[in-house]
């Protein structure tokens, strides 16, 4: 186990490094600032919705002394709070497979995927690749120092009509973290 517990530290190190000279910006979310200062490491993957309801739906992982919790957020930003409330709920996750989602995101070096940041979907000009009023998706990976925070409009959508290196990284991240959850967020 403790082979185990060392290679993890090592890989959580890097990650740390890694993010933490490159990082730009901290969370604003009072749920995600809070994670951030009671824990190690911080990995949320979010589904934004601003076309209809207004929200937005975590799967969050959380790593303290080489311990791994799992937590579910709905953020409610519709005005007046119309709709479902905002609720963080604890969810039970793997720690074997929150340690394989450690390592894959240390080896694909997830620190350097950047975003579309809403733009050029489809940087090969397929121009028959559009959608409207799909969701946007975010990861963040926080250390107690820093973060990073790529995001993608309606990644599944364009990286199956047209792919990119690092938005598919993206993707299987996210499809990686829901599986912790036995869900999926559409």
């Amino acid at each position: 186990m403790a082979v185990i517990n060392s290679g993890c530290s090592a890989q959580k190190n890097l990650l740390e490094q890694n993010i933490n000279a490159i990082s730009k910006e901290q969370p604003e979310d009072s749920v995600l600032k809070k994670l951030q200062s009671e824990n190690d490491l911080v990995i949320a993957y979010a589904i934004e919705n601003y076309a209809w309801v207004k929200s937005m739906d975590y799967h969050i992982i959380v790593q303290n002394n080489n311990s791994w919790k799992g937590y579910t957020y709905h953020l409610n930003m519709m005005h007046n709070n119309a709709g479902s409330p905002t609720v963080i709920a604890p969810a039970t996750v793997d720690e074997a497979a929150c340690n394989a989602i450690l390592n894959y995101l240390t080896e694909n070096k997830a620190w350097e995927i950047k975003g579309d940041n809403g733009e050029n979907f489809c940087t090969d000009g397929n121009k028959n690749c559009n959608i409207n009023d799909a969701a946007n998706a975010r990861l963040w990976i926080i250390t107690k120092n820093g973060s990073v925070n790529p995001s993608y409009y309606a990644p599944d959508f364009y990286e199956k009509c047209c792919p990119e290196k690092q938005r598919g990284l993206f993707v299987t991240i996210a499809h990686k973290i829901i599986s912790l959850f036995g869900n999926a967020i559409e």
